[in-house]
Parts: structure tokens; sequence; C-alpha cells
């Protein structure tokens, strides 16, 4: 079975909401939505199945536990952020047993000081520490790593539970782990929107012929712009 798995933790599903309109406009009904959320927040219409659970109040402590429930050994999963829009068919049937990362493409130095202190990011780079995105990760019938991930986030400083672990944690056990991974194509499955400020303006058909297939929008992001970009793609489909 084919599934894509989001989490989403708070009463305004506005943005979850759209990312389900895509995925039933571009898959209809040929892939499972499978929501994961706490137990306060609504259901996303038109999911195929919810998942709440009690999770923890910090963020990055949520998301991987509430990941580590999803079934993939028999499953084909997109695991993917909800601040995003199918564009494509994933075809997730292409790709062969294994667990899929998308390496970052651009390096840079950490701001230490944001959002709060972070020691460990002194005089460090993206590549450094966390050089794996985390906005999609696909698994094709292979075990769920998220509990692992969720155990090295916990024996982390608290700060991380709060910001950054997922990367982290993604990042340590890959280096014990180096032969569990492969890797798919950021442009492809991981299509980076960047801030409104820089990149104002997002043509859905131009990035439909680049056979971008997934676009998710990085950083604080209008509901507004992220509403346009869905509809756009609703037009070209109509």
């Amino acid at each position: 079975m084919e599934q894509i798995v989001f989490f989403w933790k708070g009463k305004d599903i506005t943005i979850p909401k759209l990312l389900v309109q895509s995925i039933k406009l571009i898959e209809n009904n040929k892939i499972n939505i499978i929501q994961i959320s706490d137990n306060h927040t609504p259901k996303v219409e038109n999911v195929d199945k919810v998942i709440k659970l009690k999770l923890p109040n910090d963020i990055m402590l949520a998301r991987l536990k509430a990941y580590s429930f999803i079934e993939t050994l028999k499953n084909r999963t997109f695991f993917c952020d909800a601040d995003s829009i199918l564009l494509n068919s994933l075809q997730l049937n292409k790709f062969l047993k294994g667990i899929y990362l998308a390496k970052r493409k651009k390096n840079f130095f950490l701001n230490y000081k944001y959002p709060e202190l972070y020691p460990e990011f002194i005089n460090k780079s993206a590549f450094d520490v966390m050089p794996f995105l985390f906005g999609s990760i696909i698994v094709i019938e292979e075990k769920n790593i998220f509990s692992d991930l969720l155990k090295i986030c916990k024996r982390l400083p608290s700060r991380f539970h709060r910001w950054y672990g997922d990367q982290v944690s993604l990042h340590k056990y890959y280096i014990k782990n180096p032969n569990t991974f492969n890797f798919f194509n950021q442009d492809e499955y991981l299509h980076l929107i960047g801030s409104e400020k820089k990149y104002p303006i997002i043509n859905i058909k131009n990035l439909l012929n680049n056979k971008v297939k997934f676009i998710t929008f990085k950083g604080p992001q209008s509901i507004n712009r992220i509403k346009d970009s869905y509809l756009q793609l609703k037009e070209i489909y109509s």
C-alpha cells in the first residue's frame, strides 16, 4: 500500500487542508492519506485515517513520536511536512526497498543564538550537524526508524526538543548506520519554496514543466501564498 503521512498540531488546520486537497487532486484515491495529531487537533477533511495520540509538548519530540506509530514494513510511505503541496504523482512504486533522504544542497554557518542559545553550533555549518532535510522522507517496505530517532533526541539537551532535534538526531543515527540510507532527488521530491520576501512569485506551471512532484514552504509563510499555489495547480488540472 502507498501512503502519505503528515503531522499537524493545532486547531487551525487551513494549511494541512491545502496539502490534502492537492493530494486528492493529483492522486485521486490511489494513495492513502494519514494524519497524525494530538488529541486536540481536528481531523482534516478527506484524510483516509487520522491517528490521535497523547504527545509531548515539545514539537520535535511530538513529531518523532507521532511518526513512530506508522506501519512502514509492508507499505511505501512518504513522510512530509504539512505546509506543502503535491504537484505530480509521487510514483513510489519506482523506488526499491529502503529508506531515502534528501541531502541538503546549500551550506551555511548556523546562527547559534537563534531561536535560543545553541553552543553546539558555534563555528559549525549546516553540513556539519544537519546535512539532511526532514521535510520529506521516503520509506519503502523498511522498518520504522523514528522510534530510534526519538530515543536519540530525548538524550539531547532540552533545547533540541524544541527545535533542530529531528535533523540532528537523524544525522547522529546516520553516522552509525550509513548503509541504512539511500537518497532521492531533492529538486523533484522536496523542492523548497523560499521565504516570501526573497521569492514573492511562485509559478506552478514552471515547476510542473521541470517535473517537480512536491513543494514545501520554508520558514514563516503567508497562508494566502500557499493557497494561491494550490489554486494555480487546481486551474491547471481543471
